[in-house]
């Protein structure tokens, strides 16, 4: 359940698959505690400088620079957060690998990544698919994939000691 447009977009792309999209992080944490309750359940947001109560209810399992995973105390519930939100984490990713934004004609600096990025229509973009498909070797991306492939298979049988695994031989 990812809570923005471009973050909806990388993870259908790295799952191959539709997501359950909301349109904020207050609105990921309501349809975890209303309609996914009783139910397995992974939200991604960005880590925002106001900690949301739900945060609280989660014990943190593992992290990387800009990844924090972490399970719900009661739920088999899960969340991602990503420091300090997916813009930054994009950018980074991809000037680890030395890929070019621009190359795929996505502006390369903060402020006009974000603005095209915060666009309705970025959820299907193909200019940011192009450059998923160029960064997903990166650790983090790499980690990130891996982390929701094996607790999407796994739900409510996925070990920590595992996730812990996916975090540690990727960052």
């Amino acid at each position: 359940m990812p809570e923005c447009y471009v973050d909806t977009n990388l993870i259908e792309y790295l799952l191959n698959a539709g997501v359950n999209h909301q349109h904020c992080c207050s609105k990921v944490v309501g349809q975890l505690n209303t309609t996914f309750a009783e139910r397995f359940a992974v939200g991604i947001i960005d880590k925002d400088k106001v900690e949301l109560g739900y945060i609280k209810e989660c014990e943190p399992i593992a992290k990387t620079p800009h990844l924090t995973l972490l399970k719900h105390k009661e739920r088999c519930q899960y969340l991602i957060t990503i420091a300090p939100a997916v813009d930054r984490f994009l950018l980074d990713c991809a000037e680890g690998l030395n890929v070019d934004p621009t190359r795929f004609e996505i502006p390369s600096d903060l402020k006009n990544f974000t603005k095209l990025s915060k666009s309705i229509t970025s959820n299907t973009d193909q200019r940011f698919k192009a450059l998923f498909s160029a960064i997903q070797e990166h650790e983090e991306i790499h980690c990130l994939r891996e982390t929701l492939v094996y607790l999407c298979q796994k739900k409510y049988s996925a070990d920590t000691a595992t996730l812990k695994k996916h975090f540690t031989t990727n960052s």
